[in-house]
């Protein structure tokens, strides 16, 4: 394992994050190659944030962002629509 600098509290963040990473990549194993607005609703669900998710899935922000706003709209019309 390499050597992180720094004081304990930092080595623990850069431990925590690989560790957040990891189990994201588990997250995402079953839906591998699936659509990408599948992903982002699951990592959105497990509280990630838009820039977080872009890194994560090797892509922008702002194309995250598309998708989280085309996710809330598709929801919002399943809101509104009689049952």
């Amino acid at each position: 394992m390499k050597q992180v600098p720094g004081d304990p509290a930092e080595r623990i963040a850069v431990a925590m994050d690989r560790i957040v990473r990891l189990l994201a990549g588990v997250l995402l194993k079953d839906i591998e190659g699936g659509e990408q607005k599948l992903k982002v609703a699951r990592l959105k669900s497990c509280g990630f944030g838009n820039t977080e998710i872009a890194d994560m899935l090797g892509t922008t922000a702002n194309t995250i962002n598309v998708a989280v706003h085309s996710l809330r709209k598709k929801r919002n019309r399943r809101k509104k629509s009689p049952k």
